[in-house]
């Protein structure tokens, strides 16, 4: 289960998973190559059972059918979770892949919808990390992704998260006020985050 790789104390906001509409096409292609093979072992087979024709026709076709089953058991187990301190994305269900991405590395998220998506109800979100020269990463086909996005925003917006510094204004104004500026002061120090 999606949950089982949850650190301690650490909670779900949303659960989901792609869009149904990522099966749309594997579905069609699936039910348009069976069709194709079953009129091939129409036309081309004589009436006998034992036909070599006949007989790989239907091999294909239901391998064709097993791999579709395949693909929607794989769609089936795949869970994106909003938590309290990331977004994580779980995968497969012999071997289990976990994609995470703790807030404090997120340095933007984004929101795209085409019109097929908004007339379909999903649309794709993208992560940008703060780490230079990384590739944003796109979760594609997400149902709901106005709902998804408002709910990472909630978290985001409660307050600090896990691991990030609170600065508390009133001292920093203080700290400032003891220590003035002199006259040499070239301005604030450019910021390293590491």
């Amino acid at each position: 289960m999606a949950r089982s790789f949850l650190a301690p104390g650490e909670e779900v906001v949303r659960t989901t998973r792609r869009h149904l509409s990522v099966l749309a096409r594997p579905a069609l292609v699936t039910l348009v190559l069976i069709g194709l093979l079953g009129a091939i072992g129409w036309f081309t087979g004589p009436q006998s059972p034992t036909d070599v024709v006949d007989q790989v026709c239907g091999a294909l076709a239901l391998f064709l059918l097993l791999r579709f089953l395949l693909r929607l058991r794989r769609w089936s187990n795949e869970r994106i979770l909003v938590t309290d301190r990331r977004i994580a994305s779980t995968s497969g269900f012999l071997a289990r892949r976990v994609t995470s991405w703790p807030y404090v590395r997120i340095h933007d998220l984004g929101l795209r919808r085409t019109i097929r998506g908004r007339l379909l109800g999903y649309g794709s979100v993208v992560i940008e990390a703060t780490v230079p020269d990384s590739a944003p990463v796109v979760l594609e086909r997400i149902p709901d992704p106005n709902g998804f996005y408002r709910d990472v925003m909630e978290v985001l917006m409660e307050g600090p998260l896990p691991g990030m510094i609170e600065v508390d204004r009133d001292e920093a104004d203080e700290a400032v006020a003891r220590h003035p500026a002199d006259e040499a002061d070239t301005g604030e120090l450019p910021r390293v985050v590491v």
